[in-house]
């Protein structure tokens, strides 16, 4: 046996060898990687579960405050208006529709 042939085969050996560590090393990773997704898994759960309760708290106060804050003021706001235009309107009838300060003819 040469030389060359005994080179050969060391070398054989060698990349055969790198190449059984990398398949460990893969089935090692998958394994950690597998760990992670169940625990996560597990982790998320409980997160999602507390999410979804607050969403739901968000979404029930938002609606109150709607009803309870937002609606009565939208009311006393469009009553605010809707009596302004009515004094405006009392006001300018003596004038013949003419606002204070309107000195154009019509």
């Amino acid at each position: 046996m040469g030389v060359l042939e005994a080179i050969r085969d060391v070398v054989v050996i060698l990349v055969a060898l790198a190449a059984l560590a990398a398949n460990i090393a893969l089935i090692v990773l998958v394994l950690k990687l597998w760990g992670m997704v169940k625990a996560l898994r597990e982790e998320v759960s409980p997160v999602l579960g507390s999410l979804t309760h607050t969403s739901n708290t968000v979404r029930e106060t938002t609606s109150l405050v709607g009803e309870l804050v937002i609606g009565p003021l939208a009311r006393a706001a469009g009553l605010a208006n809707g009596f302004l235009t009515l004094v405006r309107a009392l006001t300018t009838i003596g004038r013949g529709g003419r606002h204070r300060g309107d000195d154009r003819v019509r």
